[in-house]
């Protein structure tokens, strides 16, 4: 049975939509881009070229709210 409920919780993951790759909630636009953190991404370049210019229209929005609406998350 514990096999069972390990397959089912694996299935769930797989399932659920991707995770936002911006952590700190609080952070801002403009202050991930002047973090650097946009460099270290798991997105295709062409994904983080858009959540870039994004952010540099919108510096004083959420970091991840711009991930979240550049990714459909």
């Amino acid at each position: 049975m514990p096999r069972l409920a390990l397959l089912a919780a694996l299935a769930g993951l797989l399932a659920a939509p991707a995770a936002a790759r911006i952590t700190d909630r609080e952070l801002s636009c403009a202050d991930w881009l002047k973090s650097g953190a946009h460099r270290k991404s798991e997105y295709p370049a062409a994904v983080m070229a858009k959540i870039r210019a994004f952010c540099a229209a919108n510096p004083k929005m959420k970091a991840i709210d711009a991930e979240m609406t550049m990714t459909g998350d």
